[in-house]
């Protein structure tokens, strides 16, 4: 496999770009317009500076972001379940969602983890933990 620089091309292109720039130069030089050479040059970059500032912001493509993952209120964590446990949750939500109870996993493990503390804090929690094993 050989490795290729990705960026190649279009170092070539802007080399390419930069060298006819030189030799149009160059030959301006040579014919006499070295004076304009300047100008243009300046007026070019005015204009970039122009549409820069004039540019504006895109919309942003996609969904809204209204998830708990742009809610600066929750946090992502990764942890491990087994397969048989993480199956049975889902088949126990979907079960609720049919009654019309709409709640997904980050809210289940939330809601257990919110009353696991309470219980170590000696708050009366309305789940605890421990009693149906």
């Amino acid at each position: 496999m050989s490795k290729t620089n990705p960026y190649a091309n279009l170092t070539k292109n802007l080399k390419a770009k930069t060298d006819k720039t030189k030799s149009e130069n160059l030959i301006k030089v040579q014919e006499g317009d070295g004076k304009n050479i300047e100008q243009e040059e300046s007026l070019s970059m005015e204009s970039i500076k122009t549409k820069e500032s004039q540019s504006v912001v895109p919309k942003k493509k996609g969904r809204p972001s209204t998830g708990k993952r742009s809610n600066p209120d929750w946090i992502g964590r990764t942890y491990y379940i087994r397969k048989e446990i993480d199956l049975d949750v889902a088949d126990q939500l979907l079960k609720l969602k049919r009654e019309g109870i709409d709640l997904d996993k980050s809210d289940l493990v939330n809601f257990l983890l919110e009353e696991w503390v309470k219980s170590q804090q000696g708050e009366n929690a309305t789940f605890r933990i421990g009693e149906n094993m």
